[in-house]
């Protein structure tokens, strides 16, 4: 039975320990909290996983909370003018691949709970290079699943692949519980329960999505993405979630008016339902090597960090275990060693992760034309607005239109002879 170390306790590093659990290998997962700590802590993440990732977790039986936890079905997006008027709006539904959205505080307190159960060992641990050194020593191999870690400074910074120099949003997230926040269809305008998107030229985006938390139940995630200095910047100074609230409140009132009256009577979930603060999106390289010369590999957040705006962090992680288990299982009784590490990186960031940083560097840019003549379409158009939401379960669907004029136009004309036809 072959040795596998998992530092981090997150989605990429919890996922991948759960499914190489499944296959037979042996694995430790290090983690600095307990699955307590990690209960009655600050939210991490407001994280909303499509279907494709909600199927990996059914598969290895994680999906404790499936049956709770309302479904988005569709998304909502309203591209809007500095002064919140808007200029055009797009409607689609996600169909089969809807998703959801979990408080990680819930869901990775629960796997904590569940991986030693499973035959898993657990260590509750900060991980401190000499931990590291004799970790790497006693295993087959070990992946560094980290975040935004201190560890993470064995990993060299891609700078080809890595292009912010300094973080593009400001972030600030809550869970709001209120009576016009859930339920079936509680939005004016939208005919199913929606992610809904806001783009506000020059200023920035904010994003509502359906949520469930255990200290409330069904609620709704709000993530502000503010462009450093401007209008909606003004979130960092907030000393609590109330005070983050009330900004909320204001932004909302100055940048989507027709929004407002959904915040009537709303309130934070619990008082560690929110987070505000800023980090750099960053690719780095997939091999660390320690002051002993033994290799370790990112993966995860560790490995690619995109800014939230496309809501592909945990979804690119769970692509990435589907694609280590494989390459794992291949691999046999031969050495995981630099080469295997470097090629299985480097096949997976061709294969997906390159596609899911490029859309979402993308979406944090005005569109080109490409993307402006499908968004055109799909304001007129279901089959081409369903199409393009779709895309968000694997943004690798997104080319070569989204980048390709004349296949952007492609794109529209198939979805709507299509309709034309029927």
């Amino acid at each position: 039975m072959r040795k596998i170390s998992i530092i981090g306790g997150g989605q990429a590093g919890l996922l991948l320990g759960f499914a190489l659990l499944d296959k037979g290998y042996s694995v430790s997962l290090y983690t600095d909290r307990s699955p307590e700590q990690v209960l009655n802590s600050r939210i991490p993440s407001t994280a909303f996983l499509f279907e494709s990732t909600l199927a990996t977790e059914r598969e290895l039986g994680l999906n404790f909370w499936e049956d709770l936890v309302p479904y988005g079905e569709g998304m909502h997006v309203d591209f809007r003018g500095p002064d919140g008027s808007i200029g055009l709006t797009v409607q689609g539904r996600l169909g089969d691949l809807q998703g959801q959205a979990l408080d990680q505080r819930t869901k990775f307190s629960r796997w904590l709970q569940e991986f030693p159960r499973r035959g898993g060992k657990l260590v509750i641990q900060a991980v401190s290079v000499a931990d590291l050194e004799k970790i790497a020593a006693e295993s087959d191999l070990t992946m560094v699943a980290a975040g935004k870690g201190q560890i993470n400074a064995f990993f060299a910074r891609d700078d080809e692949r890595s292009v912010h120099s300094a973080p593009p949003r400001n972030l600030a997230a809550m869970l709001l519980t209120g009576p016009k926040l859930t339920g079936d269809h509680p939005w004016k305008r939208v005919p199913f329960r929606p992610l809904r998107f806001n783009f506000i030229a020059g200023v920035g985006e904010y994003f509502s999505l359906p949520f469930y938390t255990h200290t409330r139940g069904e609620c709704r995630s709000f993530l502000f993405e503010a462009i450093p200095g401007g209008p909606m910047d003004r979130f960092q100074d907030a000393k609590d979630g109330h005070e983050l609230l009330e900004i909320a409140r204001q932004v909302i009132a100055e940048f989507a008016p027709d929004d407002l009256h959904h915040m009537e009577g709303a309130e934070l979930t619990d008082e560690d339902a929110w987070l505000k603060g800023a980090f750099v999106p960053t690719v780095r390289k997939p091999i660390g090597q320690l002051p002993s010369g033994a290799c370790v590999m990112a993966i995860g957040d560790t490995a690619v960090l995109n800014d939230p705006i496309a809501g592909q962090g945990s979804n690119n992680a769970a692509r990435m275990v589907r694609h280590l288990v494989a390459r794992i299982v291949a691999n046999g009784n031969a050495a995981f060693d630099a080469a295997w590490m470097k090629d299985t990186f480097e096949t997976f960031w061709d294969e997906s992760a390159s596609y899911t940083t490029a859309f979402t560097n993308a979406l944090l840019n005005p569109p080109g034309e490409p993307v402006m003549t499908v968004l055109g379409a799909a304001s007129q158009h279901p089959p081409v607005a369903d199409a393009f939401m779709r895309c968000f379960d694997n943004p690798r669907n997104y080319w070569p239109w989204i980048a390709d004029l004349d296949e952007a136009r492609r794109f529209v004309a198939e979805r709507t002879e299509e309709r034309c036809a029927a």
